[in-house]
């Protein structure tokens, strides 16, 4: 997967490097406008505060821009000391043409009765509301007063209207302005472009959306704002720089679309319905120069899962695929609270005390709390919930980032910040409060994971007050174990991937993102929100009431949305192992097993002489199949996590010959196995080495979709070929060691020919991943996370260049995934091991099962006949190594190997 999870192609946080606003040419800003309010354009002019209609006497005078808004007139000055003022439309007692004696006048007259003063002396602060009247002139410069006053005066007829008939004035207004605006075809960046779609939308930012024009040609996307607030007079994006192109929810309608480019740049659209926005989509994704790679949700769930992607990566890319974008303060991406102890001196990763319960939402952490939510539910009427307000809101959003945003929460909360006692102030008393408070449930938002946490910080000395107990609020007070901002958010990032979490997250993301999401489950689990913040909780196409459409609306943007349900059923557990690297495994006799894990890209392999390839199934246990929901969007690619490596162990177990095995030499002990390579030779984890029948060369496939051929005696690499678009799980090396067989995610068999460096046969197996491979004199049997056994007649002639077709010849049905598998030495008999410990000896002629017992706790991870047939070796995730005799049914010998090791593999003499 490529890009969301690499930093460097994030949509930046609303605190990240491109969240700016320059101060030097003009300071105004949609945000300094009410929500939902439009601004149409603005005009050169001179402002007088103190005008008179009797006398041109006028005591001073600023120079400036005057804004028409649909509220409001803004009047900017020049001067960035001088406030930007404010005057509300419903306010305006009179506005009217100033009367000159020559009868003619460029200027007109406000008389107001409250005014608003913002951003005096340029500085971030809470808006001064002055509650005085005041009579101001405004001139003028390039326009007619004929040609704006009208509009004015129209504007503030309709302020007085009710808010109904007002919006539809104000609508026509717009429609009627819009109407005759096209796009500017000379903002093209290249004359050569073809026009493919214009259509009207809206550019939407944090708390703002602004109306334009949005045109995709052959080569750009374009968005020409009907206005001149932006830098730029039209946005635009490269089609063949964009790296994901997706669907978007927006006040819960499907209506939105987000493009993102490799160098960062980033555009939110929204369309009037989501069948112009489906039109735009289909339009970008049809042109040529579009190339998304983009992978399913379950395949960044198996990299999860292995240890590929990090948490806070997997977390970021399931906000990412259930709507929830940097653009979009409504659904601002959401991460759990994980540490739940804020006053000890130093932070223990390694006690469970230390984190907060996972399974349960923050609502459901105070039993007491808990069960007034509970009592006030059943005392409810109509649709019920538990908690009223939600885990990821706007208010919470920025109650974080004050700091770092003032600017927003002044928009948000009409101009002032919070009362100091209710201000971000101090990190345990904000975890009380998530604890105790009735109406506060909040979850964390990303930045809590990004050192250096400077929004930690009062970086822009902002005068936030001084509290009841008399302390000013100033930088936020962090626990006793941080030393500092930048301390406190890289200890919250170890936390977010200790062990402890990593094996816990799965409840969290069956919370938020999962099955515990919403209905019944949701009430089991103590995680149901109020209707209104669901998708899917009403159609607004169906409401005729604008009074009533507009309060639905509010609420949906003040009191938080719940992401798209991803995940239909229980989400996997991550499995927590010690990382270790692989090893061609080779027995003289006895048992070896090793610990090697997922192997991160290692392979290498013993001086011993080996009687037949060996096929390790080397990757941990396999996770249950994921119920994704249909409706989530493909998303882009991840990276990849360094491996870390350390020299893997053997254990040795002597147990009693199988009659049928040839003799073997006389090494009783691991000691004469002496190591001969060890070399990196995938970028990702190798999943199998095998070697050739000669000795003379080992192969080996990886997660990073590729085999690898090398030389045994000097490591000099034969072949490298990619053969899936994703990773590899198996291999049989065939008699010749000319063609090789191999398993792989995409439910496939490959044939590769070592000849031709290339693959020569694909065979569809399974309906899930192909987890392992065994083939024995032209019978071959595959296993699968579809939890079917299947075994095929596979005859193979080296002297042909293309093998025969497969041909089903038997179909195992298991009751859980298929981990592991190997026919014996006639292909009579083929052993199965399952994800839930049991193993499984099948008669391959009547589909019978022959023996079968649980032989692990835990996932069967390897399991293999002897060379006669007579006994059989299985290693589980439990730590047991078990030899039993599958023709007279009873255990031969058991041993569990030491804790620090993890089995994967094993071979029997």
């Amino acid at each position: 997967m490529a890009g969301w999870c690499r930093q460097e192609e994030l949509p930046c946080t609303l605190v990240g490097p491109r969240r700016h606003r320059s101060v030097s040419v003009e300071r105004f800003s949609l945000l300094l406008l009410e929500f939902g309010e439009i601004y149409f354009e603005d005009y050169s002019c001179i402002y007088y505060p103190n005008a008179s209609t009797e006398s041109e006497s006028i005591d001073r005078k600023e120079r400036g821009r005057l804004k028409v808004c649909s509220r409001s007139l803004i009047f900017d000055a020049l001067d960035h000391a001088y406030p930007i003022l404010k005057i509300a439309l419903r306010d305006c007692k009179k506005i009217e043409r100033r009367q000159q004696q020559s009868g003619t006048s460029s200027s007109f007259v406000v008389v107001c009765s409250q005014y608003t003063e913002m951003l005096e002396g340029n500085i971030v602060s809470p808006h001064k509301f002055v509650r005085t009247e005041m009579r101001c002139q405004f001139s003028l410069s390039y326009i007619s007063v004929d040609e704006v006053l009208p509009q004015i005066q129209t504007l503030q007829r309709a302020s007085r209207l009710l808010k109904a008939e007002h919006q539809k004035l104000v609508n026509s207004i717009v429609q009627e302005r819009h109407s005759k605006v096209s796009f500017n075809v000379s903002w093209l960046e290249d004359l050569y472009e073809e026009t493919v779609v214009e259509l009207l939308g809206e550019r939407v930012t944090p708390l703002v959306t602004n109306p334009g024009r949005i045109m995709l040609t052959s080569s750009r996307i374009y968005f020409q704002p009907y206005n001149n607030v932006e830098v730029e007079p039209v946005l635009k994006l490269q089609l063949s720089e964009l790296k994901y192109v997706t669907k978007r929810r927006y006040l819960l309608r499907h209506v939105g679309l987000e493009c993102l480019c490799g160098s960062g740049e980033c555009m939110f659209l929204v369309l009037p319905s989501p069948r112009e926005r489906n039109r735009l989509h289909e339009a970008i994704m049809a042109q040529p120069q579009v190339s998304l790679s983009q992978d399913s949700l379950e395949e960044a769930t198996l990299n999860w899962l292995r240890g590929d992607m990090s948490n806070y990566q997997y977390l970021m890319l399931l906000n990412f695929l259930s709507d929830r974008s940097f653009n979009d303060i409504m659904q601002y991406p959401v991460m759990p609270w994980v540490v739940a102890d804020y006053t000890s001196s130093s932070l223990d990763l390694k006690h469970p005390a230390t984190f907060r319960d996972l399974s349960k939402p923050i609502g459901a952490l105070n039993d007491e709390r808990l069960a007034f939510f509970k009592e006030r539910y059943e005392q409810m009427r109509g649709t019920k919930f538990l908690y009223g307000t939600h885990y990821s809101a706007p208010g919470y959003v920025l109650y974080y980032l004050v700091r770092a945003a003032p600017e927003y929460l002044l928009c948000l909360q009409n101009g002032k910040f919070d009362q100091p006692n209710r201000l971000f102030h101090k990190i345990s008393r904000t975890w009380e409060n998530v604890n105790t408070d009735h109406a506060d449930v909040k979850e964390l938002i990303p930045e809590f994971y990004q050192p250096p946490g400077d929004f930690l910080l009062n970086l822009q000395n902002l005068d936030l007050g001084v509290r009841s107990d008399g302390v000013r609020v100033n930088d936020v007070i962090l626990p006793p174990w941080a030393k500092s901002a930048e301390d406190f958010t890289t200890k919250l990032q170890a936390a977010l991937e200790c062990d402890y979490v990593s094996s816990h997250l799965h409840h969290w993301i069956d919370l938020v993102f999962g099955y515990k999401q919403r209905g019944e489950e949701a009430l089991k689990a103590d995680n149901l929100f109020h209707y209104l913040t669901y998708e899917g909780s009403f159609n607004p196409e169906f409401i005729r009431d604008p009074e009533e459409l507009a309060a639905i609306e509010l609420q949906i943007k003040e009191f938080g949305q719940t992401p798209k349900q991803l995940f239909t059923q229980p989400h996997p557990r991550k499995i927590v192992v010690n990382k270790s690297p692989a090893v061609a495994l080779v027995s003289v006799d006895g048992v070896v097993c090793s610990n090697g894990d997922t192997t991160q890209g290692l392979a290498t392999t013993s001086s011993s002489t080996v009687s037949q390839p060996l096929t390790p199934h080397s990757h941990p246990p396999p996770s249950p199949p994921l119920h994704i929901n249909s409706n989530a969007p493909p998303l882009p690619a991840a990276a990849q996590t360094p491996p870390t490596n350390r020299y893997d162990e053997w254990i040795h177990i002597d147990a009693p010959p199988d009659s049928r095995s040839p003799a073997k030499g006389s090494c009783r002990d691991t000691k004469c196995l002496t190591l001969k390579h060890i070399d990196k030779v995938h970028k990702e984890a190798v999943s199998a080495v095998g070697v050739s029948h000669d000795s003379k060369s080992y192969f080996s496939v990886s997660n990073d979709k590729t085999i690898k051929v090398h030389t045994l005696e000097d490591n000099q690499l034969l072949r490298s070929s990619n053969i899936s678009n994703l990773p590899l799980s198996s291999l049989v090396i065939l008699p010749g060691s000319t063609a090789v067989l191999i398993g792989s995610w995409d439910n496939n068999v490959y044939t590769y020919s070592t000849e031709y460096a290339a693959v020569v046969n694909a065979e569809y197996c399974h309906h899930s991943s192909v987890t392992s491979l065994s083939w024995r004199h032209g019978t071959m049997a595959t296993g699968s996370w579809d939890s079917t056994v299947k075994v095929w007649t596979l005859p193979y002639d080296p002297s042909c260049h293309k093998p025969e077709p497969a041909e089903l010849q038997s179909e195992l049905d298991h009751d859980n995934e298929v981990s592991c598998i190997d026919l014996d030495c006639d292909a009579l008999r083929v052993a199965s091991g399952t994800v839930d410990g049991y193993v499984t000896v099948w008669s391959i002629g009547d589909e019978e099962r022959e023996y079968e017992l649980q032989a692990h706790n835990d996932g069967v991870t390897a399991l293999r006949f002897s060379p006669g047939g007579g006994r059989l070796c299985t290693c589980g995730g439990d730590g047991i190594v078990r030899v039993v005799d599958p023709t007279a049914k009873v255990e031969v010998i058991s041993k569990r190997a030491p804790e620090i090791l993890q089995l994967v593999c094993c071979c029997i003499g």
